[in-house]
């Protein structure tokens, strides 16, 4: 808080923000490391946080987030206990043990384990904590309708869905870009599952126009890609942008967005670009679809988004169905979801 990494960052942030501390109050866990302007656990939006010594993401986060878990069961003793992904879900059997009238509503985020980055021992770990997140959680919680109907048969739960939310990036810009004319947009992690390879390489051989804005020295993934194409003439690299005012400049200039994500459940880049922009081109999956509601054009090869950057009209969304679209993904709808699953979970614990 305030978010600087991802989409739980942006979730957690979001409904600190839509819940009013007068009627619910929030205990949010974060990173230390990543706010070293913070002394204490100073309030944010009126709720309290918590810095945790450890980072929040890699093989840490599975002893972050346990500890997390300890104090919001035995010092904060919340009623109810949102888990953003599963790793510390190992912890959550002890957990429920040591605060059994403390409900856990977890959001298993896109299956972590079915991600090219993991070699075969991380993604059986992943796979095994996710069998404990559905197995210990009082209600699941799946961003995607493609990741409810995966949860079904893999876990026979019953997941309930709850998207991301986009409209916080409508702010107005604070500079006008300075960058090439008429050119697609994409905000990625730079990881092979987001097929960043792909895009490069079909802008760069069509010769259109692209700003690509990710983290390039995060891996020699990302390395190896900017070394090759940061000399293209077609091709601007940035570094992550995290400032929505900044984003909202370079957004407002682009004549679309590509999105290559290809697991992961409903992606928060690809949300947000609906908010900006009518026409897009994302890779062909069952979680994009689901987002975009068929809207949009698909590629799976270079050659297939070569076609589209070259056919005009490729990817445009019709106004009806972009104006359904981006009401489908208003935090304030979003936020209520939320406590309405904490409310179901705390209800059915008094029933029983």
């Amino acid at each position: 808080m305030p978010a600087r990494y991802g989409g739980f960052e942006t979730l957690a942030e979001q409904l600190a923000k839509g819940i009013k501390p007068e009627f619910h109050q929030l205990v949010i866990y974060c990173q230390r490391t990543a706010y070293p302007e913070l002394n204490g656990g100073e309030r944010f939006e009126g709720h309290q946080r918590i810095l945790l010594p450890l980072r929040a993401n890699g093989p840490a986060s599975m002893v972050h987030d346990m500890l997390a878990m300890a104090h919001a069961a035995l010092i904060a003793k919340v009623d109810t206990l949102l888990v953003l992904g599963y790793s510390g879900a190992w912890f959550l059997p002890f957990v429920r043990l040591l605060r059994p009238r403390m409900r856990v509503v977890t959001n298993i985020d896109g299956m972590e384990w079915r991600r090219d980055k993991f070699g075969r021992g991380a993604r059986a770990l992943l796979r095994g904590l996710e069998v404990f997140a559905a197995r210990f959680s009082h209600q699941v919680i799946a961003d995607n309708p493609a990741l409810v109907d995966l949860a079904r048969k893999l876990h026979r739960i019953e997941p309930r869905l709850i998207a991301y939310g986009g409209d916080h990036t409508v702010v107005a810009a604070k500079t006008s870009a300075t960058l090439a004319q008429d050119y697609y947009l994409t905000i990625a992690r730079i990881e092979p599952e987001n097929n960043c390879h792909l895009i490069l390489a079909a802008c760069a051989t069509a010769n259109i126009p692209l700003v690509f804005i990710g983290n390039w020295a995060a891996s020699s993934y990302g390395k190896t890609l900017k070394a090759r194409y940061s000399d293209s003439r077609s091709l601007t690299l940035l570094d992550p942008m995290y400032d929505l005012g900044d984003l909202a400049a370079v957004r407002a200039a682009a004549v679309g967005y590509i999105h290559g994500h290809s697991v992961g459940g409903t992606n928060p880049s690809l949300v947000e670009a609906m908010f900006h922009t009518k026409i897009i081109l994302a890779f062909d999956c069952v979680f994009n679809r689901a987002t975009l509601a068929d809207a949009g054009s698909y590629f799976v090869e270079v050659d297939d988004l070569i076609k589209l950057l070259r056919c005009e009209g490729a990817g445009l969304i019709d106004a009806v169905k972009l104006n359904e679209l981006r009401n489908q993904y208003r935090w304030s709808q979003i936020v209520d979801s939320y406590l309405d699953v904490c409310r179901e979970v705390q209800s059915a614990s008094s029933v029983r």
